[in-house]
């Protein structure tokens, strides 16, 4: 049985360049911990959206994230480039935030991967809880660091994407595909069973979404770890797991002004822990 221990900011920590719903930022002391117990030579995340525990945690050999969200996927591949995240990263310096502003990225018409990149990441650090998915835009002051402190957000994000494989394809293909050892890791953040998927997200998690990741992930000869919200649904799916219960600060309602509360969240593996 693996002990958990503390989790400490390494030199390996950076903070995710995004806003995100249902982000984990407020949860890395807890999840973490679960990461670090298992020794693994590659670390997969199917379902990175803002990245906050692949940013947080020290890096492997090799690193693999992944979303459905294709727009998403784009500005990690921008800010992985090195020959785009100059160009990228300096387009914010004289770039500002307010609700006209933002309604004009709204009615930008991207026809580069460049300017969706662009975009796509004014509306995330603009909008209701950094939701882009559009039918949910909105602006509100104060609710995100200020354009002059994206560059270094970016620039920080660049160096650790380094040697980054960035795809956007289906949960199933990440967990099954080969590995060149079985030292495999993967994190997986799915959409909540409970949450305002229509709202958050542009790719809706549905029902027969969650039983497919529990078959998977069953069946997979890979180590597991898994945060989920607290609900029946998901405890009796994953019943043949190792289920535990931890607390931390969430929204995942996104509620415009809605504030942030403690809340029961599950972390789920397929391996042993002393907690």
């Amino acid at each position: 049985m693996n002990k958990l221990k503390p989790y400490v900011k390494s030199t390996d920590y950076v903070k995710s360049p995004f806003r995100y719903p249902g982000g984990k930022f407020y949860a890395l002391k807890h999840i973490i911990p679960f990461l670090n117990v298992v020794e693994h030579s590659e670390y997969r995340e199917p379902f990175v959206g803002g990245g906050s525990v692949f940013f947080g945690k020290k890096k492997a050999d090799r690193n693999w994230i992944n979303d459905i969200d294709n727009d998403l996927m784009n500005v990690y591949s921008h800010i992985l480039n090195k020959s785009s995240i100059k160009d990228f990263s300096v387009l914010f310096d004289d770039e500002y935030a307010n609700r006209e502003r933002h309604k004009e990225i709204i009615q930008m018409n991207a026809k580069s991967s460049f300017e969706r990149a662009f975009q796509t990441y004014y509306l995330n650090r603009t909008s209701y809880s950094g939701i882009i998915n559009k039918p949910a835009w909105g602006y509100k002051d104060g609710k995100s660091s200020p354009p002059k402190n994206w560059k270094n957000f970016l620039l920080n994000a660049h160096i650790k994407l380094q040697n980054t494989k960035i795809t956007s394809l289906d949960f199933e293909e990440v967990i099954n595909a080969k590995s060149k050892d079985d030292k495999v890791l993967i994190y997986l953040d799915p959409p909540y069973y409970l949450a305002d998927q229509k709202r958050a997200y542009t790719n809706s998690f549905v029902l027969k979404d969650h039983k497919r990741l529990a078959d998977i992930l069953k069946n997979t000869k890979f180590k597991f770890c898994l945060s989920y919200d607290d609900c029946e649904e998901i405890r009796v799916l994953y019943k043949w797991a190792n289920i535990y219960t931890k607390s931390w600060l969430y929204n995942t309602a996104n509620i415009n002004g809605a504030s942030r509360t403690m809340g029961n969240e599950l972390i789920i593996t397929n391996y042993t822990v002393e907690v």
